[in-house]
């Protein structure tokens, strides 16, 4: 006996929300970190993301040793999964142009329905960093946080020495909210906290084409 097209398999984005999410801004397009795309970001990361001698992050995942670093951004794709639903959101966004993969843009927090707030993040590779990509990913998350979740709040962070992305926050329009002492490599370190309003955003030039937003909106329980 088969089976009638009533009866087909869900498809993955049915199960999956995130995974029917495309987010096109200019020569960008960003979609839900999956399985298949690992050993290409892996790639790149090994190429270079930033300075060794600077840690960028407030996690210094790319400290690993080099041979530990591939299993670890498995793992870390796992812990995408696992954290997103129920109110919370871990949205990791490979952002390709030209079909390459060029970095990661990320939307993540807690119980987003009720706080209506995310934080956004993100990574280039070495090769693609200067070129305006960053502040192209930040506006384009950004119009999608704003337009299709119905956002309230976008926050940040940076170290007080990262002035590339310090700088280019406050051309989106994030305002400081305050500093705070963390822990970087051992050592106290200034982390200066950021968030981003409607009214102060500042889009880029190009239209932000999103499609899959209304099942990720009910998926995220953002829908009321």
């Amino acid at each position: 006996m088969t089976c009638s097209i009533a009866e087909r398999p869900r498809s993955i984005a049915e199960i999956w929300p995130p995974y029917g999410l495309v987010i096109r801004a200019g020569e960008l397009t960003m979609t839900a970190l999956r399985e298949a795309d690992v050993p290409e970001v892996v790639a790149l990361v090994e190429t270079g993301i930033h300075d060794p001698a600077v840690m960028p992050f407030s996690f210094p995942w790319t400290d690993a040793p080099s041979e530990e670093l591939p299993g670890n951004y498995m793992r870390f794709f796992g812990r995408t999964l696992a954290g997103t639903g129920a109110g919370n959101a871990a949205l990791e966004l490979v952002v390709r142009r030209g079909g390459e993969i060029v970095g990661m843009q990320a939307l993540n927090g807690q119980d987003v329905r009720t706080t209506r707030r995310l934080e956004s993040g993100s990574w280039l590779g070495l090769r693609f960093q200067r070129q305006g990509i960053g502040l192209a990913m930040r506006q384009a998350i950004c119009t999608f946080a704003f337009d299709h979740l119905g956002l309230d709040v976008v926050t940040s962070g940076a170290w007080a020495d990262n002035t590339a992305s310090l700088r280019i926050s406050q051309r989106v329009g994030y305002r400081e909210t305050g500093r705070e002492q963390w822990q970087r490599r051992g050592e106290p370190s200034e982390m200066v906290l950021l968030e981003l309003l409607p009214e102060h955003f500042v889009p880029g030039p190009e239209t932000v084409e999103v499609e899959g937003a209304e099942p990720l909106r009910r998926f995220l329980g953002l829908t009321d």
